[in-house]
């Protein structure tokens, strides 16, 4: 499924008890219908550990070998992600790929599959040097895009995302996150917040370890560049206080964590060629 659609259907599916009060057309009924069923896309981590070979140039390789090869149905879109600061959730000097598959049921077919390749077991072999990562341990989440495709997203192959980790802060948390999202998509919307934005928000999909299951939800925004990211929270400061107090109400979050984000898949180099 293209990922724009994926940011159309579930940014309804996010905002959807925020709406009670509004008229539902025909319409919004079958999309609303056709997201339940669908369910929201599913996203993995893996933590990976660079090695002695670890560059610019090795891991551009490594990327462009990989999308050589012809990956399971319901798999759409992959990013790498290195954090600014030498520590992270997941270790020291780690770095993290990113999946997105249409369901966690995708994905479970896709990598019973890799996991039999005996290609994909020499291309690991080879790029032992530059990067391992740890398939087994890789983490789950269901993602929603609450702007869904009113976001300023342009989709830059090479961006900067800022993290934040959160944990509710009563049996209220979630009802009182959608009141806000509602609230920060008008103010993200507004004509006074003009930079190139779109976020997400990631809830556990299974058992996911420690440290990160020490978290309810996960917060990105996601920028063009870091310059870009500093003015966009020097104005909400300025401007969203009202907004921030009701995610203080919902939950209590850490970061920003601010990370160097890559397209991976698909190939970035078409994207550079279109």
């Amino acid at each position: 499924m293209n990922y724009l659609k994926f940011l159309v259907l579930f940014s309804v599916l996010f905002l959807a008890a925020c709406s009670n009060e509004a008229e539902t057309t025909e319409a919004e009924v079958e999309t609303t219908e056709t997201e339940e069923e669908q369910g929201p896309p599913y996203t993995e981590y893996m933590t990976c550990t660079p090695g002695s070979d670890f560059n610019d140039a090795s891991a551009k390789a490594m990327i462009d070998e990989w999308n050589d090869f012809d990956f399971a149905e319901g798999f759409f879109y992959s990013a790498g992600h290195a954090p600014v600061q030498s520590a992270s959730l997941g270790g020291d000097n780690k770095v993290y790929w990113q999946l997105f598959w249409e369901s966690k049921d995708a994905s479970d077919a896709g990598w019973s599959d890799w996991a039999t390749n005996a290609e994909a077991d020499a291309w690991r072999a080879k790029h032992s040097s530059v990067m391992v990562c740890d398939g087994e341990g890789r983490r789950g989440y269901d993602v929603y895009f609450p702007l869904g495709d009113e976001a300023n997203w342009n989709g830059p192959t090479e961006w900067v995302t800022y993290g934040h980790y959160c944990k509710f802060n009563d049996e209220n948390g979630l009802d009182l996150l959608r009141e806000a999202v509602g609230a920060f998509n008008e103010y993200s919307l507004g004509s006074a917040n003009e930079t190139t934005f779109a976020y997400s928000v990631m809830f556990h999909n299974g058992e996911n370890p420690e440290p990160f299951s020490n978290y309810d939800f996960f917060w990105n925004n996601y920028y063009e560049s870091h310059s870009d990211a500093e003015l966009a929270y020097q104005r909400f400061a300025d401007m969203g206080s009202d907004i921030q107090a009701m995610f203080d109400a919902s939950a209590t979050c850490e970061g920003p964590n601010a990370s160097n984000s890559y397209q991976f898949y698909p190939d970035p180099d078409d994207a550079d060629d279109a």
